[in-house]
């Protein structure tokens, strides 16, 4: 089964705990493991839609397995299949964290990152380089939601910093993931944004002090969409130069050996006229 914390939406595996078992999140918060509801939250088959009886394993419509299980939120009975719990909204697709309890440790300089929600958002900050982790979902609310109201909370909470794109004497260069501790990669966040952040493809991403706010003013600038377009003026450039090329390569082949004929003279002209 697993829990979601109130404070910071932290999920952890409490498989196995019993019912009024007390967890301590990393956030601090401490939680009760309440005992889950016997039914479901909705009824209706998450694969067609079709109405099912509570005590139904199989969809009489679609034949599909009607499996159940908890909200990591309110533990009521949801249908495996669904993304979202009917009964609270909570997303039901994100996997547990870790232990619980467990820090993580910060990339930059060991010290364990302790999480901050910021409006929906949770964000596990460094107290001593003041570098961010972020995983997938937070990436995602603040790149591809871009709710000004999630931004300006996010630029009023976070210390603006001096960019470094390189790297200092002494510094580390490739930090590893907090989470599972693999070499992370390093990457320009977008074309034209001038910030090199680190990334797990699989956990989230680690910002050092100034970038994430650098990054939130370039997405609400239209940063992405000018980046986006770029790339595909450069893509578009590329088609024209291979295009011209294989055009005067087939227009010198044409003029050194004007009179052959047959089916090699015949294959050069079918593909100057694809060409042109």
């Amino acid at each position: 089964m697993i829990l979601a914390c109130p404070g910071c939406d932290s999920r952890y595996d409490v498989s196995g705990y019993p019912a009024g078992q007390q967890f301590r999140c990393r956030c601090g918060t401490v939680t009760t493991l309440e005992a889950p509801s016997s039914q479901a939250g909705l009824l209706a088959c998450p694969h067609c839609g079709a109405g099912v009886a509570p005590n139904s394993n199989q969809c009489a419509h679609c034949s599909a397995e009607l499996l159940l299980k908890a909200c990591p939120r309110c533990l009521s009975r949801v249908f495996h299949g669904h993304k979202h719990c009917p009964e609270c909204g909570s997303e039901l697709g994100i996997a547990a964290s870790g232990d619980v309890g467990k820090d993580h440790p910060c990339p930059r300089c060991d010290v364990a990152l302790r999480p901050r929600l910021v409006g929906d958002i949770v964000i596990d900050e460094c107290a001593k380089c003041l570098g961010l982790f972020l995983d997938q979902i937070a990436i995602k609310r603040v790149v591809t939601d871009r709710e000004q109201s999630r931004a300006d909370a996010l630029l009023g909470a976070l210390p603006k910093h001096a960019i470094h794109t390189a790297v200092k004497p002494g510094e580390r260069m490739y930090l590893k993931c907090p989470t599972c501790r693999a070499v992370m990669n390093r990457k320009q966040f977008a074309n034209g944004a001038g910030v090199i952040v680190d990334v797990c493809k699989s956990h989230g991403t680690f910002f050092d002090v100034g970038e994430l706010p650098a990054i939130i003013e370039f997405v609400i600038q239209g940063g992405l969409e000018k980046a986006a377009r770029n790339e595909l003026d450069r893509q578009r450039q590329e088609l024209r130069s291979e295009r011209d090329r294989v055009n005067a390569a087939a227009a010198s082949m044409r003029f050194e050996a004007p009179a052959r004929h047959g089916a090699g003279g015949a294959l050069v002209d079918l593909l100057f006229s694809l060409f042109n």
